[in-house]
């Protein structure tokens, strides 16, 4: 038994209506017929649903009728799971491909692909009949989808049950979901996708979420009475989160209804100090007011909480004030949307009590996202709320953040901000602001910081009187700079009656997950709209053409527009203006189709002028069409009148025109040539030069987009860049420096490498560390070529980013770059002594680890000029530069410790925010070396909060290797390795940095070395050895870990050639693998000098330099290599100390461990 439609290529999704199919899932108590019941895959799918199911929560399996499936290797299972991550969306092939073969697709992946689909079909439907179309992993062009009812999918209705959760009205209800959803869960999601990029998104947001389950039980069992029954699991929970204050409030809370006052005052006081130690900062406002209600025993502590009442209306703050409207109805009939509209309308009420939130709109393109938010808003504006919207557009030269500089002017005309207060939004607020685009790194990160506080400042005032509406339409779009702002923005207004509505194409927005991830935490609304029902698409279609059009023709339009209400709405509107008869003709097969036969009924003079207007953007300006149009505005008016007739565009303000939706752009583009396309860029330039010249980013898109007329490309692609700059938007101001020095090509060579220069500098500041770095070395090549010394200088400088590590690949000598600081340096007059302090400061961070101290001696001088000039960001870069080359002896923690002190007091001084961040975590590595862990926990914690407040996320990721190592610390070796994979992962997505791989390896390597499974490691380690030939210590990891497999000679000829260690951040720890080295084969000459080597570090952890892995204290494998050298006096010494320094670090199983070798030399540990 088959649907009618199942043999048709897939459709977007819709509801049905009147339709047999039953639910796809059981219905949830109190919400019969609940949104997403039913599918356009019926009965057939049901009952394959019935024996099927796809597991993510813990172990990823599927299970057919009670059984496992095979589901073969790992990439072919990686398949599935990726389709299971995207929520029933389709991924397209070719994305399928890049992440199944990350490294590189081979040349016939896409074929590998097909084997792994047809296999799993084979294996997800055994009983499916030869050359019928598959039905639950399907083919959804231009890729694949996985079509199962959510029941089946366990991450999908586990999200489901948590959304119903916090949106149900019953206590009983909500506790009864969040259990049914916690009992979802057995393990982290995707764990065994856990090293593959797609997956660390999704399984975050999930956790998150499994977060919100457990306090949204705790929550409802708190209403329903059931305090005591919540405790323990509350216990457990703040013990995993501690940074949750509403788990500490919900606990204290419950502790008090138990009659426990004195510890629920207990928790509050954990709480405060949880928070104080690792972050720096008190209790918000809703533990600090609990626990003076619980000391002045408030009444209402014992009663369930109730929403608060609403004012009368004549103390309503709005009540007052004019009201904003979005954009006027158009007239346009609207459809259904019921469901998605009330669950809206519930999120404006949390939000009117003060409750931020956020809305996420997804679905295809004329879906009809934009219509239901645009209602909705103008609902809103009509209740009192003010209103303000931002659009992001595609590859048009719009501005950096130009969604939030929309609102705001918008906010601005009808309430400016003060004076001061518009001085700090003056970069969103004014196009032609681009006096700090050429601040120094330093002040960018401040400034950036400072820009989005200001923005929060500015709606937070706003919201202060009234309740506020923010819409950002296209987020797929969106610049980085508009999602950091989006995601950052719901915390700076948490308690205030904000609600921000965004909308995207899920298809499109690989560009927005981590900003999805960090708005996870916020618990958004996520609204997928899906298909209109037939009889909705009925009513569209009559509603929307004069034409009589039958039931069957109604049907017919359904069916082929998959209730996409733009398709149908186009769909009626030709049939309007073909006749009647054309009704009882083929529905065409695309939106396409429909527009383009809609286009041939246009005026051919008309149509002309729209594909010009396609061509200068998704908004234009009257004039500028004139121009094009040879200076018959008549027949331009004309056009503009035929459009607006037609449903194809509107009139968003007098004299501009803007197409009513992307898809009318895209096809009226499409018709032209690629030749007729560049020619009209270039008129469109010279006509916005002469009637929009302050739209600098357009023009710059258009001249580029020419090809020609280099000169004007570059001037406004510069000043696109430098107010892309002025607004922090260092991601887009790179893009228009690199398009800007590729337009001058490859003559006028000093005048490019100066564009280069910018984009070098940009291009780090946006955090892109390798590529910029590489951009360097082109452009210092270029440079010398020239013989510019002062030139060469600042392309060298260029790049200058404040480094706990290495800048650069790891061990690798970069001696054409070093040449070239050497010729600058030789070349350089006497009075350029800001350039010599940061090219010898360019020396010491490329000389870091090397032996022969010119690294060190470098950072030295450089410290010495900058304090002689007194310039704090020439200092900083010094300081960091001495820092990095302080690992040689044990007594340099001592020096580290200074330096980082003084680097700290400075950059908190003159508001150097980066070398804040950088200062903090080189604190925490000292601290670690010292064994003060609650100090480095400080200082971590510290530097971890600045760095995502100042958006460093290279400094933030680094630090989080910590994270593994506490884990090592406390025997917890799953989750170290999974820590470990988990940082790498996400270091590796951001393509910022080139050491990642390695230091994970490392770390996993420590953890298998110490629970005697290097024997795991061959493969990993030849592969690390193999990469990293030169650096020394590889060979002694791969020689551990033969030998450890038995294969002894194949260890020692790994290590025939092995030089000495790089005196690193990585140096004690190297030193003590190269210890078991010397032990494991039996070589007692190396044992003897690691002795000496390591008698110094005594006192250390390896590792503790670099706070990333470890092997336990350094005292320890001193004890080993006195047993084996046949001192046991000596051995008992060390290993009583490694006893004494494990206490000091709070690492009971290294003490054990330490004890128990005691016990081997018949020495009792205490």
């Amino acid at each position: 038994m088959s649907c009618p439609r199942s043999t048709r290529t897939a459709r977007p999704r819709r509801r049905t209506s009147g339709r047999p199919c039953p639910p796809d899932r059981p219905e949830v108590p109190g919400r019969p017929g609940a949104r997403g019941v039913q599918r356009p895959e019926c009965r057939a799918i049901r009952l394959l649903s019935v024996a099927l199911a796809v597991r993510v929560l813990g172990t990823f399996e599927a299970v057919l009728r009670g059984g496992p499936v095979e589901l073969g290797g790992p990439r072919q299972r990686s398949v599935l799971a990726r389709l299971a991550a995207a929520h029933g969306r389709l991924v397209p092939a070719d994305r399928l491909v890049d992440e199944l073969w990350p490294d590189g697709a081979p040349p016939r992946a896409a074929a590998g692909l097909q084997s792994f689909v047809s296999h799993l079909r084979r294996a997800l439907e055994p009983d499916r009949p030869p050359r019928t179309p598959a039905r639950v992993l399907v083919t959804a062009p231009p890729g694949y989808a996985l079509r199962l009812p959510s029941a089946d999918v366990d991450a999908w209705y586990f999200d489901e049950l948590v959304e119903r959760s916090g949106e149900a009205g019953d206590p009983a209800e909500a506790r009864e979901l969040a259990e049914r959803a916690r009992g979802l869960w057995r393990g982290p999601a995707y764990a065994e996708f856990a090293d593959m990029p797609w997956a660390a998104a999704e399984a975050a947001r999930l956790d998150e979420l499994h977060r919100l389950a457990t306090e949204r039980r705790a929550e409802a069992m708190l209403e329903l009475g059931a305090e005591a029954e919540a405790v323990p699991d509350l216990e457990a929970h703040v013990a995993a989160n501690p940074l949750r204050e509403d788990a500490w409030r919900l606990l204290s809370l419950a502790l008090y209804r138990t009659g426990r006052q004195g510890d629920a005052l207990g928790a509050l006081r954990r709480a405060r100090d949880v928070l104080t130690e690792q972050l720096g900062v008190d209790p918000g406002p809703a533990l600090r007011a609990l626990e003076s209600d619980i000391l002045r025993q408030a009444a209402h502590l014992d009663a369930p909480r109730r929403a608060p009442e609403a004012l009368p209306e004549v103390l309503r703050p709005e009540a007052a004030r004019p009201r904003l409207r979005l954009v006027p109805p158009d007239g346009e009939t609207f459809v259904g949307r019921e469901a998605e509209t009330a669950r809206l309308a519930d999120a404006a009420d949390r939000a009117r009590t003060g409750r931020c939130q956020v809305g996420l709109v997804g679905g295809e393109a004329g879906i009809g996202k934009t219509a239901l938010v645009e209602r909705f808003a103008r609902r809103l504006a009509a209740d009192g709320w003010r209103v303000a919207r931002g659009r992001s557009e595609e590859a048009d030269g719009a501005p950096a953040a130009w969604s939030w500089a929309e609102i705001l002017r918008v906010l601005a005309a009808g309430t400016p901000p003060d004076p001061g207060l518009a001085g700090r939004l003056a970069p969103l607020l004014d196009d032609a602001s681009a006096a700090r685009a050429g601040a120094s790194a330093a002040d960018a990160t401040t400034g950036r910081f400072r820009l989005r506080l200001a923005v929060g400042d500015y709606l937070a005032e706003l919201a202060g009187s009234g309740p506020l509406l923010l819409v950002l339409d296209d987020l797929h779009w969106a610049d980085d700079e508009t999602l950091v702002l989006l995601s950052r923005l719901p915390e700076r207004l948490a308690e205030l009656p904000v609600l921000i509505m965004g909308t995207f194409r899920p298809a499109e927005a690989d560009g927005m997950a981590g900003a999805l991830a960090r708005l996870a935490r916020h618990e958004p609304v996520r609204i997928d709209l899906e298909g209109l029902a037939d009889a909705e698409v009925a009513e569209l279609v009559r509603a929307s053409c004069a034409a009589e059009v039958g039931d069957r023709e109604l049907a017919a339009i359904a069916e082929r527009t998959g209730g996409n209400p733009f398709f149908a709405r186009e769909t009626a509107r030709l049939l309007d203006a073909e006749g009647p008869d054309a009704a009882a003709r083929e529905v065409p097969a695309g939106v396409g189709d429909v527009l383009r036969r809609r286009f041939a009924r246009l005026p051919e003079p008309a149509l002309t002028v729209l594909r010009q207007a396609a061509v200068a953007g998704a908004e234009t300006d009257v004039r500028v069409l004139t121009e094009l149009s040879g200076g018959d505005e008549d027949a331009v008016l004309d056009a503009v009148d035929a459009g607006l007739a037609a449903g194809l565009v509107t009139e968003p303000a007098p004299g501009r025109m803007r197409f009513a939706h992307a898809l009318v752009r895209d096809t009226l583009s499409a018709g032209l040539s690629a030749a007729r396309r560049t020619r009209l860029h270039g008129r469109i330039a010279a006509a916005m030069e002469r009637h929009a010249p302050a739209e600098v980013g357009a023009i710059a898109h258009h001249y580029l987009e020419a090809g020609t007329g280099a000169d004007r490309a570059v001037r406004f692609a510069e000043l696109a860049a430098a107010a892309a700059e002025a607004r922090f938007a260092y991601a887009s101001a790179a893009e228009l420096w690199d398009r800007a020095a590729s337009a001058l090509g490859s003559g006028r060579v000093r005048e490019r490498l100066e564009l280069e220069i910018r984009a070098i500098r940009a291009s780090a500041l946006a955090g892109a560390v390798v590529p910029s770095r590489a951009r360097r070395g082109r452009c210092v090549a270029e440079a010398r070529a020239l013989g510019d010394v002062e030139l060469l200088s600042r392309a060298i400088t260029a790049f200058d980013v404040p480094t706990l590590w290495t800048a650069h690949e790891y061990g690798v000598l970069d001696t054409e770059l070093l040449d070239a600081v050497r010729e600058a340096l030789a070349g350089l007059p006497g009075e350029a002594a800001d350039l010599r302090a940061r090219l010898l400061t360019t020396i010491a961070v490329e000389l870091e680890g090397e032996p022969g101290g010119a690294g060190r001696r470098a950072a030295d001088e450089a410290v010495e000029i900058a304090r002689r000039l007194g310039r704090p960001e020439t200092l900083a870069a010094a300081l960091n530069g001495r820092f990095i080359n302080c690992y040689l002896a044990a007594s340099d923690r001592d020096e580290r410790h200074a330096v980082a002190t003084e680097l700290l007091e400075l950059a908190t001084r003159h508001e150097l925010a980066s070398y804040q961040v950088l200062a903090h975590l080189q604190l925490q590595q000292v601290n670690m070396a010292y064994l003060r862990m609650d100090e480095a926990a400080r200082h971590r914690a510290e530097g971890q909060r600045l760095a995502e407040q100042y958006g460093l996320p290279l400094l933030y990721q680094i630090s989080e290797w910590h994270r593994a190592l506490s884990h090592a610390f406390s025997a917890e070796y799953e989750d170290a390795e999974r820590a470990y994979r988990e940082v790498g992962d996400a270091i590796s997505r951001t393509g910022i940095w080139a050491s990642e791989q390695g230091v994970t390896f490392f770390g996993i390597f420590c953890i298998r070395l110490v629970r005697g499974r290097a024997a795991e490691m061959v493969e990993p380690a030849a592969w690390m050895a193999a990469q990293w030939p030169h650096i020394s210590a590889t060979a002694d990891l791969l020689a551990l870990a033969l030998a450890a497999a038995g294969r002894v000679d194949e260890a020692r000829r790994a290590v025939e050639d092995a030089g000495p260690i790089r005196p690193d951040y990585f140096y004690e720890l190297a030193l003590a693998v190269r210890a078991r080295r010397a032990i494991v084969l039996g070589d007692r000459d190396l044992a003897e000098q690691c002795v000496g080597d390591l008698l110094p570090f005594a006192d250390h952890i390896a590792g503790g330099a670099s706070a990333v892995a470890t092997i336990g204290p350094i005292a320890h494998t001193l004890g080993d290599l006195a047993v084996f050298l046949g001192r046991p006096d000596e051995a008992a010494g060390h290993y009583r100390f490694a006893i004494e320094i494990a206490g000091r670090a709070g690492a009971a199983p290294w003490a054990q461990a330490a004890a128990a070798a005691l016990r081997a030399l018949g020495i009792p540990a205490a």
